[in-house]
């Protein structure tokens, strides 16, 4: 029995403009790929059927954990499916895996691992900056990458903060991580953050449902976009 997915967006016409809030999808570490890369490919179906616009923008983040190593050839496999339903894929870090699973690029640590990785992939890769900082994202515009996603730390400045200065220094897309679900993305999502992590409410949805999580956030993101 084909479980039912309810959404609490009315049908709307197609739009042909892009929605201005996606999807930041982070992998979760595993032992069961072939299970959890049968879930991406229905979250990312998901995202595509029951969205309102001619085109989507979402990303999808594969994070390698040392401690849990992943064969190239099964990350390959969350590329595919990736790239099968039109969403961005990006490796943490590892600029060498990026290359050869054809990652659309990566999304760094440091200045100094962004600087690697702009020597090993092509110039049309993606390459961002993972900050916590305002004066980390400054650093990511005078280095042009990009992108950021930031993150909360103890030390660090608040998420709002950095997203705010973001958005009037430049016009490169910003992810904000966290554990976000439909209601609290709410100020994030008005702030005009380019990508929210869904990653929590996708992988941990009460039903075990990630397609109805999907729709929560996309449904969330619609209805606390700038009016």
């Amino acid at each position: 029995m084909s479980k039912e997915i309810t959404t609490d967006a009315t049908p709307l016409i197609i739009d042909t403009e892009a929605p201005e809030c996606g999807l930041y999808i982070i992998l979760p570490d595993t032992d069961d790929h072939d299970k959890q890369c049968f879930k991406l490919g229905q979250a990312l179906h998901a995202a595509n059927r029951f969205s309102n616009y001619a085109l989507n923008r979402h990303i999808v983040e594969f994070r390698p954990h040392p401690e849990n190593p992943v064969p190239d050839r099964v990350v390959k496999t969350y590329q595919e499916t990736s790239y099968k339903n039109g969403f961005i894929f990006l490796v943490m870090d590892d600029a060498r895996l990026a290359r050869e699973v054809d990652a659309d690029g990566v999304v760094c640590s440091s200045i100094q691992k962004a600087t690697e990785a702009r020597k090993i992939l092509s110039e049309e890769s993606i390459i961002g900056l993972r900050c916590c900082t305002k004066s980390a994202a400054k650093s990511a515009l005078d280095h042009s990458l990009d992108f950021i996603t930031i993150y909360s730390e103890k030390n660090g400045d608040s998420l709002l903060d950095i997203l705010n200065w973001w958005i009037t220094a430049t016009d490169n897309p910003i992810a904000v991580e966290g554990a976000f679900d439909q209601e609290n993305c709410q100020s994030f999502v008005h702030a005009e953050a380019t990508f929210i992590d869904s990653s929590f409410h996708i992988w941990t949805h009460p039903s075990g449902n990630v397609m109805q999580g999907v729709v929560n956030m996309m449904d969330a993101f619609e209805r606390y976009k700038p009016a």
